[in-house]
Formats: C-alpha cells, sequence, structure tokens
C-alpha cells in the first residue's frame, strides 16, 4: 500500500500521511517527521502481514487440488472449470449483478486502481442495475446491454466509456468461471464525432502565467506540467519533487502510480518547462488534487479565463452597495482539458514529429494524434508559445 506524504504549515500538526483504503482517502497529522515516519513504517508492517493478493487455501482444498493435478498435470484448472460451468444447472450457478458487482469493485481496490476509475466504474455499473434489474448475470444477453447503453442520455464519448467499464466487469466475472462468454463484445462501439480540440491563444496562456508568478509561484509550476509538458491534472496531482530530474530534464512516474502500472520515464521536454520549474516550491507538489483544482480554478480567474456566475453575483453586490450601475458579464470558462489540447497543439506545429509528441503524451496511435492536432497553429505561434518563460 502507497503512503503520500505532505507538508500543510497552517496545521498545529503540519506533517501529513495519506492513503487509499477501500476507495476513500485516509490522512494523519503528526508534530514532527520522525513521528510520522513511525506511524509508515508500523503502518506498512501491518499492511505486509494483512495482504490480500497472498492467497489462502483450505487444507481439504489443497488436497482435493492435488487429486485433480493428479488425473491429468497438463491440463488447465481454470479451462476445466469454464467448461464444467458451462454443462451444470444454471440454478446453480446464479450470481446478482449486485453481488457480482460488488466483487468487481472490492477486486479494484484491492489492486490500487485508480480511485477516480474505480468511481466511473461504480457508476456504470450502478445505472445498469438501475435500468437492467437486479438479475443473475448469465441471464443479461448483449440485446439487452445494447438497449441499455444505447438508452443512456449522453454523448457518445460517454457511451463508449460505459461500455468500456461493463466490458471490463463482465470480463472479470468471465475469467472468474461466473460466465461462459463476455455479451458486450458483441455490442458494437458507437461513433465518436471528434470536435476541435480547445485550446488557448499564446496571449492568453502568456497572461495566465504573467499575472499569476508573483502572486501563485506555486500554482505556475503546476500549470507549467500541464501546459509545457501535456500532464493531466490527476498526474500532476501525484507528482513528487524528487522524481524531477533536473539533471537530466525528465520526469519519473513509478509504476505504482500510472493506470497501467508500468514506469514511465518522460524525456525531452521544452526548455520553458524547466526554467517554471526551478522557480517552483518545492511546497507545491504537497498539494492533492482537489487544492490543485481550486487554485488552478483562481489563476484562470485572475487572467479573465473563468467568469462563474457566483462572481458576477457577487460583483452585483458590491456594486449595489456603493450605487454603482451592474454589471451585465456572462459566465465563461476555459476549453477542457485547456493546458494539455494546447501543448500538444503547438508541439506538432513546432515539431512536426507525431512520434516525439505522442511520446511525451503517452498516446499510442501516432497518427490519429496528428489528425488531432495538426494544422490548428503555425509554427510561428508554436516558437512564441514555448518562448513563454518566468520575468525576473
Amino acid at each position: 500500500m502507497e503512503i503520500r506524504t505532505a507538508y500543510q504549515s497552517y496545521r498545529k500538526k503540519p506533517y501529513v500521511a495519506r492513503w487509499s483504503e477501500n476507495g476513500k482517502s485516509r490522512n494523519r497529522f503528526f508534530a514532527t517527521v520522525k513521528d510520522r515516519a513511525q506511524f509508515i513504517e508500523s503502518f506498512q508492517q501491518n499492511a505486509t502481514r494483512q495482504d490480500t493478493s497472498i492467497p489462502l487455501i483450505e487444507p481439504r482444498k489443497l488436497i482435493r487440488w492435488q487429486e485433480a493435478v493428479k488425473l491429468d498435470p497438463a491440463a488447465d484448472p481454470v479451462e476445466v472449470y469454464r467448461f464444467w460451468l458451462q454443462r451444470k444447472p444454471a440454478q446453480a450457478r446464479q450470481i446478482l449483478l449486485s453481488d457480482a458487482s460488488q466483487a468487481y469493485l472490492r477486486m479494484m481496490v484491492e489492486v490500487g486502481r485508480d480511485v477516480n476509475y474505480t468511481g466511473h466504474a461504480r457508476k456504470a455499473l450502478e445505472d445498469f442495475r438501475g435500468g437492467a434489474g437486479d438479475k443473475p448475470i448469465h441471464t443479461y444477453d448483449a440485446e439487452a446491454l445494447r438497449e441499455h447503453l444505447y438508452g443512456l442520455p449522453y454523448a457518445a464519448v460517454t457511451i463508449r466509456h460505459r461500455r468500456s467499464h461493463l466490458l471490463c466487469a463482465f470480463a472479470w466475472w468471465v475469467e472468474q468461471g461466473w460466465l461462459a462468454e463476455n455479451p458486450v463484445e458483441k455490442v458494437k462501439r458507437p461513433q465518436v464525432v471528434t470536435d476541435e480540440p480547445g485550446i488557448l491563444s499564446v496571449d492568453d496562456m502568456a497572461r495566465l502565467f504573467r499575472i499569476n508568478q508573483r502572486v501563485d509561484p506555486e500554482i505556475c509550476g503546476l500549470l507549467a506540467l500541464g501546459a509545457f509538458a501535456g500532464m493531466r491534472t490527476s498526474a500532476i496531482a501525484k507528482v513528487d519533487y524528487e522524481e524531477i530530474d533536473f539533471a537530466q530534464r525528465g520526469i519519473l512516474t513509478p509504476a505504482s502510480k500510472t493506470k497501467k502500472r508500468r514506469r514511465q520515464w518522460i524525456e525531452g521536454l521544452p526548455d520553458n518547462l524547466w526554467k517554471w520549474l526551478k522557480r517552483t516550491p518545492k511546497e507545491a507538489f504537497d498539494m492533492d488534487q482537489r487544492q490543485i483544482l481550486h487554485r488552478r480554478a483562481e489563476a484562470y480567474k485572475r487572467a479573465g479565463l473563468l467568469v462563474e456566475s457566483d462572481d458576477i453575483a457577487y460583483e452585483n453586490r458590491k456594486r449595489q452597495e456603493q450605487s454603482k450601475p451592474l454589471v451585465n458579464w456572462k459566465p465563461k470558462f476555459p476549453p477542457k482539458n485547456c493546458l494539455r489540447h494546447s501543448f500538444a497543439t503547438y508541439h506538432v506545429a513546432l515539431h512536426r514529429d507525431p512520434g516525439k509528441t505522442a511520446l511525451i503524451l503517452s498516446h499510442r496511435n501516432q497518427e490519429v494524434l496528428y489528425q488531432h492536432y495538426l494544422g490548428i497553429a503555425t509554427q510561428e505561434q508554436a516558437e512564441r508559445y514555448f518562448y513563454i518563460v518566468p520575468r525576473r
């Protein structure tokens, strides 16, 4: 189990130990680093002793297993079990959707899947149960799943994500021997019409960093990871300062922090990123995702990129008290994922090398990436974009 540390200077006990347990975030606070280190050591020792990934086999089942192996040592026990399941009476293997869903979600927590991903999977299963009913899982066929998915009041891309979550759940149930086949495989993915990626202009991006440089230097460094390295907010929240290698100019993401549990090393990043990171206080990397989103929103507002309804109401209340004319502003929001999209757009325009951009973004399909971002920005704009550096 991974335990992350943080420092929150405003607390009486500022040294934080943070971990995830059953899908929920847990925190403990300590007065000294030594107290926190002792707690982490004791906690991890107990977690190792209680590791649920180590299977416990009852003696009687182990004896029975040995007897089965003697019949044919070359036989794959999982395939034998599936063959047996296909021929046993249906009433003997009726597992309700609710029970199967709980087992699947519990497995994802145990193997350390991302909390957000697990939450999306839970929502997909709950919606399916709400629409199709809580029945034995072997009774759902492709038609029932197709009717559910294409009846959802969502955009095609969301339906595609829901299908993916159900596909993975049913696939795991097949692995457990609870089903003979995966009916979701017979449901076609919906076609998604891709819109133009939402990006910030070079002037907007420059203003974002200029205005916030002295006001909030911590958030500027984290914004730079999105704008000049293409990192997602969820990934930025997991970065520790020690994982940024200034000597080799690369960023390491350990396998324990990635969705697919594979180590990632990113290099070849632009010069202006390192100039922003060198000015970023180490404490910036103690922020969790919620804190980053809040500070980022404040930074957007200072730059005039975000205007919310509450901001308009607050401004008009002040003006009423001062007997001034009310404003008629409209809510304004920056494009979704605009930092990552901006990086990809300007990086493609600057280098014209889809492989280089795909490697930094961890994209598998270079051709799709090239088609998605090529031609949105000019090389001259890209040169200006990657020249956005801190002012002295």
